[in-house]
């Protein structure tokens, strides 16, 4: 944040509406410099400091996030994050264990597992929101392993059965849920998004893959037909070429069709989140509290998450941190919040008692989950 930007958030007007900017502060060098001491002391510690390290980690991006002059805080400690892991990796590991000792503990073992799956996902819910903070004020999560249950492990069955035509609306009912039950100061969120909006991305999402499986058809058509065309009408001249260029040339066509795959994800993936995060963004709410604000423009936020991509292959992920930067800057620059003045009097609510197991447990079976 710039000293101009530091002076006008301290010399706004409270006690009163007004819409502030995001301000992201942090530097792509300076966080190299965090993640590369990090990732090195994980590996000579075999991997006992990577809970200093997350908690380093977002302590520098939460800290470098600030919305009129006033920073977040992330709270964990690394002992707690620790202990929460080690219990996390037993469990794991038991799990593993008993999976191979026996077919029928596998398979008691998946059934525990899909029945703790709810509570693991609100444990780590809990836990990562309670330990964030703005203006003092802590961040909660009050959903119900009920809940859970019902929009992040049925819904999507809807989706499966429906052959992906209600997915649209299940990640709409998915995302609702999960916001309209996290809390600010003991405020539940607001989320009066719209399902249209879902189907809307999706099938722009559809047609960019469309239009590039067709491009890619027509110019492998026209390299063929080119390659036809210049071995002229003798068939000995054709079956040299071959001979001498089939393989080069498939290898070539093997690179480029994963080279396509690759750059269609990325692509399809950041058209996808700047549409529906300009949309979550622009409803999302708590009354009387604050109204977010987004206006990410899809070409350059396309273009920015392509050339992270490029970035994180030709430095074998080590430029992660950098990408990370970029994103959070550019995301921060798109957005703002519009505070109302029962802000300046909320009081914490929230006491940081959870455990971290739910949420170490939660990432080792890639259930963790995040509002951001």
């Amino acid at each position: 944040m710039t000293a101009p930007d530091m002076a006008a958030g301290a010399a706004a007007p409270q006690h009163q509406q007004r819409t502030v900017p995001v301000n992201f502060s942090g530097r792509n060098v300076e966080y190299l410099k965090l993640w590369l001491v990090n990732l090195l002391l994980s590996i000579i510690t075999l991997g006992i400091y990577s809970a200093w390290a997350k908690v380093r980690n977002n302590q520098y991006l939460y800290g470098h996030t600030q919305i009129e002059g006033h920073r977040f805080h992330y709270l964990a400690k690394p002992m707690q994050i620790l202990r929460g892991r080690l219990i996390a990796v037993i469990f794991f590991v038991m799990f593993t264990f008993l999976s191979n000792l026996n077919p029928a503990f596998g398979g008691l073992m998946m059934l525990l597992l899909l029945v703790l799956m709810p509570w693991l996902i609100v444990q780590g819910l809990k836990f990562t929101l309670r330990n964030s903070a703005y203006r003092g004020v802590r961040f909660s999560f009050e959903g119900s392993y009920l809940g859970v249950l019902a929009y992040m492990m049925l819904m999507p069955v809807i989706g499966v059965l429906t052959l992906g035509l209600a997915m649209p609306w299940v990640a709409q009912q998915m995302q609702k849920y999960l916001y309209e039950h996290a809390t600010y100061g003991g405020r539940h969120f607001s989320l009066p998004t719209s399902a249209g909006e879902y189907y809307k991305a999706t099938l722009l999402c559809i047609g960019i893959v469309f239009f590039a499986i067709v491009a890619a058809i027509i110019a492998v058509s026209a390299l063929g037909l080119t390659a036809i065309l210049a071995a002229g009408s003798d068939p000995e001249a054709m079956s040299s070429s071959i001979g001498e260029y089939g393989i080069l040339l498939f290898i070539a066509a093997y690179i480029a069709v994963i080279a396509l795959y690759m750059f269609l994800i990325y692509l399809v993936s950041a058209v996808y989140q700047g549409m529906i995060r300009n949309h979550i963004f622009n409803c999302l709410n708590t009354d009387g509290i604050f109204k977010t604000h987004s206006d990410i423009r899809l070409l350059p936020f396309t273009g920015m998450m392509l050339s992270n991509a490029l970035i994180i292959l030709f430095t074998l992920g080590l430029g992660y941190p950098i990408t990370r930067i970029r994103k959070q800057r550019f995301l921060a620059a798109a957005t703002s919040v519009t505070l109302e003045p029962a802000i300046d009097h909320l009081v914490n609510t929230v006491e940081a008692t959870h455990s971290a197991f739910g949420e170490e447990a939660a990432g080792l079976f890639d259930l963790d989950l995040s509002l951001t």
